[in-house]
C-alpha cells in the first residue's frame, strides 16, 4: 500500500487566504533578494520564505479544488494531496517542482548550515515558478458548492 501522507478537510471558501499568504510569502522572498548581496547572510531567510510559498499556493489549490490541505509532518507529502486534489491537471514537471523546493525546507531551516544567497535565488526562481502556474490553475477552480 502507498501511503499518500494525512490531510485534513477545509472548507473551500478558505482557499483565498492561503493564496494570499503564499503571494505575500512570494514577494517578500523577492523582495529580500533584490536586497541581498553575495556576502549577505540571507540566503537562509530568502530560502525558507520561499519555501513556506510554494507550501501555501499548494494549500490554496488542494483546499479550492478538493478541500483538503496536507497535514503530514513531511512537507515533502504535499505534493501527494496536490496529485490527490487536482488529478490529471497536476502536470509531472509542477509535482516534481514542489518536491524539490520543498525537501530543502530542513536544509535551510535546521541543519544548522548556512544557505548561500545564490542557491537561495536559484531555489526562488523555482519557488516563483511554480507558484505562478499555481495561481493560473487556481483561476480555473471550481465553484465552491
Amino acid at each position: 500500500m502507498v501511503k499518500h501522507g494525512s490531510r485534513k478537510e477545509v472548507d473551500r471558501g478558505q482557499a483565498e487566504r492561503y493564496r494570499r499568504v503564499g503571494a505575500s510569502l512570494l514577494e517578500s522572498a523577492q523582495a529580500l533578494a533584490e536586497l541581498a548581496t553575495e556576502s549577505d547572510s540571507f540566503g537562509n531567510a530568502i530560502a525558507v520564505v520561499a519555501v513556506h510559498a510554494c507550501i501555501a499556493h499548494n494549500d490554496a489549490l488542494c483546499i479550492a479544488w478538493k478541500g483538503v490541505k496536507s497535514t503530514d509532518g513531511d512537507h515533502g507529502r504535499a505534493a501527494d494531496t496536490l496529485v490527490f486534489a487536482l488529478s490529471h491537471q497536476a502536470p509531472p514537471e509542477r509535482v516534481r517542482q514542489l518536491r524539490a523546493v520543498v525537501d530543502k525546507k530542513d536544509q535551510v531551516s535546521y541543519q544548522g548550515s548556512y544557505y548561500r544567497v545564490t542557491d537561495a535565488v536559484r531555489l526562488l526562481k523555482d519557488a516563483a515558478a511554480f507558484c505562478n502556474w499555481a495561481d493560473e490553475i487556481y483561476e480555473r477552480r471550481p465553484a465552491a458548492a
